[in-house]
């Protein structure tokens, strides 16, 4: 029996030893090749349905927990008075149409004045170069005697009346285009008016359409608040639509770990809400920064006492699919991530 004691102790401490230099060759081998972490969670990025016009609920088209599609109606907001607000644009835009048709018709026929004015002007130049012709030749007469005084003092008066005649052509087709650039003017006021009648009546369709608030995107629908009735305030949050076969993980490794570690680089996953079943999934990207920068109150080493605490840096990764018959990703449960650094990304 002493003998027995006696050896126990050498018994216990070799196979102690065994076992050390066992997991020392495995952690070489294997072990040092692997990073893991139990600071993961599901996630997904949750669309806040809310309310772009404001107004009474008339229906509410989804249950709690209801799957949608992208493009379903959701909510259904009373719609009668964006639908007169439409109906007040459109008629000002159709009389600021007819305003500007009417403005452009003006404009034309001052065009068409200015040329009328334009001829005329020019009749009466010719007429003006005539009756300044027969003057001279009437007074070339009297000098040579075949001509009374009268008679040269008539085409004298009727060369001044053709003269006069000019001045008041000028005047009218510097009138007429004066008209015409007031009409242009008109013109141009009228357009700029039926713009923005025309943007008004779009951001009215606008409004009226946002009435139906629709899916973004597939998803569950989940935190539900609306009820038909209620008042819906621009902006207030009316449910969320979760993206469940988009939900991607976060690990949160420490900084000591991501050494060696890349996108695209596959990954092993094993949710708490189904242990023992594995999924898999790759590295998408890393966190720009750590996790506590992006906290509400930043730690800041440089003052007060200064304790060096490890830090974990966020690291996105996208499931494989298909996933598993019966396993469904829940935003906000945890998981167990590892990461065989040995493997290369796309493997």
């Amino acid at each position: 029996m002493d003998r027995l004691r006696s050896n126990i102790f050498p018994l216990v401490l070799g196979i102690l030893a065994l076992l050390a230099a066992g997991f020392a060759l495995w952690w070489y081998l294997e072990g040092r090749h692997w990073q893991a972490t139990d600071n993961a969670y599901v996630e997904a990025d949750i669309a806040v349905i809310a309310a772009k016009v404001p107004g009474y609920v008339a229906r509410v088209d989804v249950a709690d927990n209801q799957p949608v599609k992208a493009g379903d109606a959701l909510v259904h907001i009373v719609d009668a008075d964006y639908r007169a607000a439409l109906a007040r644009a459109d008629a000002q835009v159709e009389q600021l149409a007819r305003a500007r048709g009417a403005a452009g018709a003006r404009a034309v026929a001052q065009s068409r004045g200015i040329a009328e004015a334009q001829a005329a002007l020019r009749a009466a130049e010719a007429g003006a170069r005539r009756a300044a012709a027969d003057a001279g030749r009437a007074e070339n007469l009297l000098k040579l005697g075949f001509a009374t005084r009268a008679t040269v003092d008539a085409r004298r008066a009727e060369a001044e009346a053709a003269a006069a005649a000019v001045v008041q052509g000028q005047a009218a087709v510097a009138a007429a285009q004066a008209g015409r650039d007031a009409a242009s003017a008109d013109t141009g006021g009228a357009g700029a008016a039926l713009k923005a009648a025309i943007a008004a009546r779009d951001a009215a369709a606008l409004d009226l359409e946002n009435t139906v608030i629709r899916a973004p995107y597939d998803g569950v629908v989940g935190n539900r608040t609306v009820r038909p009735g209620q008042f819906a305030r621009q902006g207030q949050q009316l449910m969320v639509v979760v993206p469940v076969a988009q939900a991607f993980l976060v690990a949160n490794f420490k900084e000591t770990q991501i050494r060696g570690m890349k996108p695209g680089m596959p990954v092993e996953v094993e949710l708490d809400a189904y242990p023992g079943q594995p999924l898999s999934g790759r590295i998408d990207s890393f966190s720009p920064a750590s996790g506590s920068r992006f906290s509400i109150i930043p730690p800041e080493n440089a003052t007060g006492n200064f304790t060096r605490i490890v830090q974990r840096v966020p690291v996105k990764i996208l499931f494989d699919h298909p996933l598993p018959e019966g396993v469904r990703l829940t935003p906000g449960t945890s998981a167990e991530v590892r990461v065989d650094l040995r493997r290369t990304p796309g493997e």
